[in-house]
Parts: C-alpha cells; sequence; structure tokens
C-alpha cells in the first residue's frame, strides 16, 4: 500500500523494468491517448512533437524519477490531432524505466497519496512549460541559457551540479531557438564570471546562486 508521503521511486515497485536505446520513441503518441505509464528511473528523455517533413521540436526534457504519460490514464478526453502531428515521449540517452499497466494503475489511484503526486507532476509540469514560453517570449538570451542551465543540472555523487553530457551547445541552442555559436559564446563568458566550469563536455555550476540572481535581475553580461 503506497504510503501518505509517496515518492516516484517508490512505484518502482509497481513495475516491470524496461530499457530503452536513445533515439527509441517511450510513448508513439500522447495525442492518440497512448496508455502506457512509464516511470523514468534513468536517463533523459523528451517531450516532442514531429512536423509533417519529419522535424523534431522539443517542449520538455524529463529526468530521473519522472511519470510519463499518466494523464490518458486519469481521464477520457483525447486531444484533437489534425494532419501529421504528433506529440511522443523520446529516448535522448539509454533511458531505464518501470512500466506500469492501465489496469495496475487505475488499483493505485485508489490510494490518496497517488492521486496528490500525479496532481503534484502535472501542476509542475504546467508551470514549466509555461515558464519555458514566457522565457523564449521575453527574456535575453542569456538569462534563457541560465535558466536552461539550472533546470537541468543534477546532483552527482558528489554532490556537484552537472549537466548530462547529452545537452551539447547544438541540443541547447535546438530547444533555446538559438544558435550553436551563441551558446557556445555564452557558455565560455559565464565560464570566465566563474558561474560554470567545465570537465571535458560536462558543464558544472559551480555558483548557482550567482546565475539565479543573474535570471532575477536580468544583468547583461558581454559574451
Amino acid at each position: 500500500m503506497p504510503n501518505p508521503s509517496l515518492k516516484v521511486s517508490d512505484l518502482f515497485q509497481y513495475g516491470t523494468e524496461v530499457h530503452f536505446d536513445k533515439g527509441d520513441v517511450i510513448v508513439q503518441s500522447l495525442a492518440q491517448g497512448d496508455m502506457d505509464l512509464y516511470i523514468l528511473a534513468s536517463g533523459v528523455c523528451s517531450l516532442s512533437s514531429i512536423s509533417s517533413d519529419g522535424q523534431e521540436t522539443v517542449y520538455r526534457y524529463y529526468q530521473h524519477h519522472n511519470m510519463l504519460n499518466f494523464r490518458p490514464l486519469m481521464t477520457d478526453m483525447h486531444l484533437h490531432s489534425y494532419g501529421k502531428k504528433s506529440f511522443s515521449v523520446i529516448a535522448k540517452t539509454p533511458c531505464l524505466t518501470y512500466h506500469i499497466n492501465a489496469r495496475q494503475f487505475e488499483e493505485l489511484l485508489t490510494f490518496p497519496s497517488v492521486i496528490s503526486l500525479m496532481f503534484e507532476m502535472l501542476a509542475r509540469n504546467n508551470l514549466y512549460l509555461l515558464e519555458h514560453f514566457h522565457s523564449s517570449k521575453n527574456e535575453p538570451a542569456l538569462v534563457q541559457l541560465c535558466r536552461f542551465l539550472l533546470d537541468q543540472a543534477t546532483e552527482n555523487e558528489q554532490g556537484e551540479l552537472v549537466l548530462d553530457t547529452f545537452f551539447t551547445y547544438q541540443e541547447m541552442a535546438n530547444y533555446l531557438g538559438m544558435h550553436a555559436v551563441t551558446v557556445a559564446r555564452m557558455i565560455k563568458s559565464l565560464k570566465c564570471h566563474q558561474m560554470i566550469d567545465k570537465d571535458g563536455h560536462q558543464i558544472h555550476i559551480i555558483d548557482p546562486d550567482k546565475m539565479a540572481k543573474l535570471i532575477v535581475s536580468e544583468e547583461k553580461i558581454d559574451y
């Protein structure tokens, strides 16, 4: 029985371990109401749409301890999908997930702690999408990048904030709607101002407080 202070990792025991390789489609189409639920234990995946000419747009990145595709299991409302557009969850790195079938999930939804966790995650996802949309329309490029770095960085075993090496300059540029050269220049500037450091291809955030202040103040830094 799920406990009142439920965490996403507590639900691993109810699922079946499933591995995905980089580039695999984890959830085929949110618009068509795919009824498979996955809990992401490790790796990076994205909520993406694919245009009729095969171009991908990423709306959200998910990392460990996120739940994927639980919305269709909580309501019979389906999104209309016109043309060839689809919304899918795609593995950007090798991913370890736990699959929970619809029947098992319905049983779990009889527990208030599970429902509370679902709504918390729905609210978090909605807020993330709103903040990203607002940032892309209103904030300077450097602020957008700093916000992205803080959002996507995770703690390593040493307690340091690091960015997965999957996030290349080109990947960040595509997501932020910028040129990769612009991202490279901004990364160099943040390093010069001692907010980040690099260990090979991995970015370490060494002064998150200073970076957060830059976001709030929209301080201008040459790059």
